[in-house]
């Protein structure tokens, strides 16, 4: 399978309203035969320096359990650590079972913050560390 990854910004798709050089490091895409495989949306915090944060990812869904999600992950991992950044944050539903498990697999501590999004919206808080 022939699998081209690009960075978010490279990508002609790539709506007009996405400030290319804020995501060009940190959000990337990988396509086969010009169709959208999985992407990643991630940026580094403007207010923690040594923070980053992944917004959301998803993977088409023949192309799931091929690790794709994970390669992002790392990707990202490696060019945010390139820019100074050794704790990464994400969020998830209580109820995405998978998600949950995904990252935990990856190494990500969690912690459910209650009504995060509202009363009765409860989401599953993550932080991975990278060693520097």
């Amino acid at each position: 399978m022939h699998l081209i990854y690009r960075s978010f910004s490279d990508c002609t798709a790539m709506p007009l309203r996405w400030n290319k050089a804020a995501v060009n490091t940190t959000s990337f895409v990988i396509e086969k035969d010009e169709m959208l495989v999985a992407f990643l949306i991630g940026f580094q915090s403007q207010t923690h320096a040594n923070e980053a944060y992944i917004h959301f990812i998803g993977v088409h869904p023949d192309y799931r359990k091929h690790g794709f999600a994970r390669e992002l992950y790392n990707r990202f991992f490696q060019n945010v650590r390139e820019k100074g950044c050794d704790t990464v944050r994400c969020i998830t539903s209580p109820v995405n079972e998978g998600s949950v498990r995904f990252h935990t697999q990856m190494g990500f501590s969690s912690s459910l913050a209650t009504d995060y999004a509202g009363p009765g919206q409860n989401r599953i808080l993550f932080v991975k560390h990278l060693p520097l």
